[in-house]
């Protein structure tokens, strides 16, 4: 039932109604420019509202808007992917080479790839290729492969760790699905998705670009002209938000679009990981980012979460079959408002209202029996899926180890306390000190000897451009209790050994990682420490890369305008040593420069980039 007041719609007003004033307030307070949140049922939509205004003009913002939901886009193109499984055109356990067969990496291990390992994260596939913030440009079809995965692209990429043996977070992997989707179909994924699934399920905004955005208004920050990605398995997907929160209700009651059983099967987490503290690896399910375990509202077993985000919009998809709700919620990014609370608010509302609504239907009244919802969704170990052969969890893979050397590492200066006693310290594995390295950063960790009366405390140091550490506060500070370091009850960092390489752990992700030993730089890159390189095109992922030095442990330092101190550490293969490679194998990001030598000219590429010298980093 649509409402008058274009903020609001829904089959229940009261809801719809305390959401938007709930919006209004948020927006009013943290001058956010938009924000939409829905409540839908499988039946339809229970309520949806939105506050503020569309960014681009002062005109009201409305439901039927346009939000780009970001990474939710991975949600639509699995559904793709289950659909083609149902049909028996895709198999999940078969290698990505079957559907693509020109696909190539510049890594030996890539046929190994599997389309459920695309799903689930774990292909090893480094992230993104950083060129989302481009404005799609339209040709006369939307065919994914157009910018992002062409050829020279991805024959430039190279694995962070053998496929299957760690999941951690890839766009590049999903937009791949995207292109299965097409060799499959012979259809622009995109319009293959719209003619199979969100059409007959009457959600006509889904889409991507300028053209598939044509009748609706599109909301923008203030001041900005709305976005259009290229990213269209990852993240390039725009829709209202009730047409959201309507997409998810499909993963309760598919209504025979996709076969339920396969949508169940996303649900089911498949993550993988060979780190005993990172479970956030295994939480993994097939799209979805993990099941809901936040416990901040009763949704039951088998509720997943998926977070999306972009330049100008963070969203999210909360899909509970236990209590037969979906909730979205998409707002502008110019305001630090948790959203994901926002839209926990707004779900504990809607499912107060529905049981006092469902004891009234059923005569009770509020002295009656409160409603129960029975779980569709078994345990580990128990979950029903479809009986194929590709219904079984990925092959778990170690992966190879570097060869073991040497490491000598610089710790910071401090100081002792006043009264120093028996020490602690010798009880903390050495393990914990030392230099270790993120996708952005460098960490400096040192351990405090402990007194009588204390224990041993760890510090964190971030390398700063320039050369200079600084002590990162929220990494400080943790004292040891005999299984790793704690602060407070639930923040804790351990140090976890693994085939000779050491990950770094807190709330259950490895953030950096260091290694026994890292290769010579040889005879190239000392040449170039301190000189700067400037793009060849202004459409570049970069505009800068500076490679600021080499350290004692014979890692490339770089720094770019994309990041405060991004580090892109040394050489893949000791025969080849014009490269770099990514160092950690659970981070998500991965970039690989190499140098190519045109007459007397050195160029640095970056994927299909190309940079220039230019002027010394100094």
């Amino acid at each position: 039932m649509q409402m008058q007041d274009d903020r609001c719609s829904g089959s229940s007003p009261a809801l719809a109604e305390w959401i938007q004033e709930k919006l209004e307030s948020i927006v009013q307070k943290n001058k956010t420019t938009a924000v939409c949140a829905a409540v839908c049922e499988p039946e339809g939509l229970l309520a949806a509202a939105c506050a503020g205004t569309r960014g681009f003009e002062d005109s009201q913002a409305q439901v039927d808007d346009l939000y780009n939901v970001g990474s939710v886009s991975k949600i639509y193109v699995t559904a793709a992917i289950m659909k083609l499984v149902q049909q028996g055109k895709v198999s999940l356990a078969e290698p990505v080479l079957r559907y693509l067969p020109d696909w190539r990496l510049a890594d030996p291990r890539y046929p190994e790839i599997t389309v459920r390992m695309l799903l689930n994260h774990s292909s090893g596939i480094p992230g993104t290729n950083l060129h989302d913030h481009l404005t799609l440009e339209e040709g006369e079809e939307l065919f994914t492969g157009k910018y992002r995965n062409t050829p020279s692209y991805w024959q430039t990429v190279k694995l962070r760790a053998r496929p299957g043996s760690f999941s951690g977070y890839c766009n590049d992997g999903f937009d791949l699905a995207a292109e299965v989707v097409e060799a499959v179909t012979g259809e622009p994924y995109i319009r293959w998705f719209r003619e199979q699934i969100t059409g007959p399920a009457g959600l006509f905004s889904v889409g991507v670009g300028r053209r598939l955005a044509e009748g609706y208004v599109k909301v923008a920050c203030r001041d900005a002209e709305p976005e259009y990605y290229n990213c269209f398995g990852a993240g390039a997907i725009h829709t209202t938000v009730p047409e959201c929160a309507m997409f998810g209700a499909l993963f309760i009651d598919s209504r025979g679009i996709v076969e339920q059983a396969w949508l169940d099967e996303t649900r089911r987490p498949q993550g993988t990981t060979f780190l005993q503290d990172a479970y956030d690896a295994g939480n993994y399910c097939l799209g979805w980012d993990s099941p809901y375990n936040r416990n901040r509202i009763p949704l039951g077993e088998g509720a997943v979460v998926k977070s999306g985000g972009t330049e100008q919009f963070t969203s999210y998809l909360v899909v509970s079959p236990a209590r037969r709700l979906s909730l979205a919620i998409s707002a502008t990014n110019d305001s630090a408002v948790p959203w994901l609370e926002v839209l926990e608010d707004i779900g504990g509302e809607a499912l107060k209202l529905l049981g006092k609504e469902r004891k009234e239907d059923s005569g009770t009244g509020d002295g009656g029996e409160e409603t129960t919802y029975e779980s569709t969704f078994k345990g580990p170990g128990e979950e029903v899926v479809p009986h194929t052969p590709e219904s079984g969890n990925c092959k778990r893979e170690t992966p190879k180890t570097l060869e073991s050397g040497n490491m000598e590492m610089e710790t910071p200066k401090v100081p002792e306390p006043a009264n120093t006693g028996k020490s602690t310290l010798l009880n903390v594995p050495g393990r914990y000190c030392g230099l270790a390295y993120g996708s952005t950063s460098i960490y400096r960790f040192s351990v405090l000897e402990g007194t009588p009366h204390t224990e041993a405390t760890l510090y964190t140091e971030i390398l700063q451009k320039g050369g200079s550490w600084q002590k990162k506060e929220e990494l400080s500070g943790f004292q040891w209790d005999g299984k790793g370091f704690a602060k407070g009850e639930h923040d804790r960092i351990t140090a976890e050994e693994y085939e000779g390489k050491v990950y770094y752990i807190r709330w259950g992700m490895a953030f950096c990682q260091k290694n026994s030993g890292y290769p010579s730089p040889g005879t190239l890159w000392p040449r170039l420490a301190g000189v700067c390189f400037t793009a060849k095109r202004e459409d570049a992922a970069f505009g800068r890369i500076c490679l600021e030095g080499i350290n004692e442990e014979n890692v490339l330092l770089f720094t770019t305008d994309h990041e405060e101190y991004p580090v892109v550490p040394l050489i893949c293969d000791p025969w080849k040593d014009n490269e770099t490679c990514l160092i950690s194998e659970t981070s998500r990001d991965g970039i690989v420069f190499r140098l190519e030598q045109e007459g007397d000219q050195i160029r640095l590429r970056m994927g299909t980039d190309t940079y220039v010298p230019s002027f010394s980093a100094g």
